[in-house]
Parts: C-alpha cells; sequence; structure tokens
C-alpha cells in the first residue's frame, strides 16, 4: 500500500510540475503578403471627353464655346509617379460667332504650354484639364492644367490660364508670372 501511495504521490508531483509549465509564446508575426500590382503592357489613356458646349455673351455677342480633349498616340507618352506611361492629351477649342462663323479654331497640346511650367513638369506631365472660366477684362478665359495622368492625383497639376482676346490673339498666364506672354 505504500507502494501505491508513493506512486500516487509521484504521478501528482508530475503532473503538478507539468501543468505549471509556462507556454512557450510565439514571437512570429503573421501577415498577408502585399500582391505585386501588375504593370500595363501598353500605355494607358487619360480621361477624354467633350465638355457640353457653352453660349457666352461676350462684346455685345453670343459665342459658343465647344471643347474636345482626347488621347493622342502621336504625342510623346508622359507618365504618373509610378511610371506608367499614358498617351498626352490634345484639346480642340472651336468659338463661333452668333451667326456661325469660326472666331477661333485651334488644337493645343502639352508643348503649347511647356514654357510656363518647369522643364521636368512639361516632359511628364500632360494636358489633363481645359475649361472655360469667365469672361475677364475683355477676355474670354480658360483655366489649363498640366497634370499628372492619374486620375487619383486629382492634386497634382499646375494650374494657367489662358486668354482670347476680341481679335482672337492668346496669352497665357501661370501662377508664377506678373505678367502676360503672348503666345499668338
Amino acid at each position: 500500500m505504500r507502494h501505491i501511495m508513493l506512486l500516487m504521490l509521484a504521478g501528482l508531483l508530475t503532473f503538478g510540475l507539468t501543468s505549471c509549465k509556462n507556454k512557450k509564446e510565439s514571437k512570429d508575426i503573421i501577415t498577408k503578403m502585399p500582391t505585386e500590382t501588375k504593370k500595363p503592357s501598353g500605355p494607358l489613356t487619360m480621361q477624354a471627353g467633350t465638355i457640353p458646349p457653352r453660349t457666352v455673351s461676350w462684346m455685345g455677342s453670343n459665342y459658343r464655346i465647344s471643347i474636345t480633349r482626347q488621347p493622342d498616340k502621336g504625342l510623346p507618352l508622359v507618365e504618373d509617379a509610378s511610371g506608367n506611361k499614358y498617351y498626352d492629351n490634345k484639346v480642340h477649342l472651336l468659338i463661333t460667332r452668333a451667326d456661325g462663323s469660326t472666331f477661333v479654331d485651334k488644337t493645343y497640346t502639352r508643348a503649347d504650354f511647356s514654357k510656363y511650367v518647369d522643364a521636368g513638369v512639361a516632359k511628364k506631365w500632360g494636358l489633363t484639364g481645359f475649361n472655360f472660366d469667365n469672361v475677364a477684362d475683355g477676355k474670354l478665359t480658360f483655366a489649363i492644367a498640366i497634370g499628372s495622368p492619374d486620375e487619383m492625383a486629382d492634386n497634382e497639376f499646375v494650374p494657367l490660364t489662358l486668354l482670347i482676346d476680341n481679335q482672337g490673339g492668346t496669352s497665357v498666364l501661370s501662377q508664377s508670372q506678373d505678367s502676360d506672354d503672348e503666345e499668338e
């Protein structure tokens, strides 16, 4: 019986020692591996479209302004911050008089505005925005954006202003310039 008691005591002791053993914690960090984003196989296109024509009263007459923006595969490629390549845009501006005659019919590209922006910007970014703004000081005013072709980077652009006078002459202003720079 003493032998049984010793065996039971040894069993309890063994059980006590093994159950009090601290559980070893793992210091491994488990996380998901980021999936590599696939680079496009060719150049992407920036947003294209036609802005609905707008009629403005200017110098005692009505003028109709039509603006069409579309990618042009013939222009040099532009790129976003990730290195993705895009076809640059060209913008067609058509302004007609009330009698239907043409006042301005011109196609603009990034090259038309390159001297008004930093050389690095002029080389990498594209013509991303072109909109009629208002009539100011007797001139038609257009807001131009030379910017990142990535639509998600909507705050990465250089704003310019295109002014058209009553003779069809144009000038461009950048925020860093104090005076007009005659273009035509």
